[in-house]
């Protein structure tokens, strides 16, 4: 489990970085947005589970790692197709090539969001498989 301090310093980390990102100069908006995205992305354990897991929620937190994994390796797959798709046509004109790269960086956005949550579920699944451990001796 995450403690408390951790939980707090990493949202207050998160709240500094967009703050920095929303009061810069950077004529780049792509990059303020990245940024604050990433400064997001630290306010998360904050919102995450407070208590830890119990026994019976084992099976259910197998089954959502499962998914997950298996989502994100269908949407990390598709990106590569999609760009392996991209880089071998030659004769294609540009509009449709780009639709097909915006595609494939959909696929790969969606492949890293489930990431973090593939790695949240796990993390719990793996808390819960140390407690039997240390229960059985």
């Amino acid at each position: 489990m995450i403690r408390p301090s951790l939980r707090v310093a990493s949202a207050f980390a998160g709240l500094l970085i967009i703050l920095v990102a929303a009061t810069s100069k950077s004529e780049l908006r792509s990059l303020t947005t990245a940024v604050t995205a990433m400064g997001a992305l630290f306010l998360l354990p904050l919102f995450a589970s407070w208590r830890p897991p119990r026994l019976e929620e084992f099976e259910w937190l197998s089954e959502w790692v499962a998914r997950l994994r298996t989502a994100m390796v269908v949407c990390w797959g598709a990106a590569f197709y999609l760009y392996m798709s991209v880089l071998t046509a030659q004769r294609a004109g540009t509009a449709p090539l780009q639709q097909l790269a915006s595609l494939g960086a959909a696929f790969w956005t969606v492949g890293l969001i489930t990431l973090f949550f593939t790695a949240y579920f796990n993390s719990r699944r793996t808390a819960l498989i140390r407690e039997m451990h240390e229960d059985a001796q």
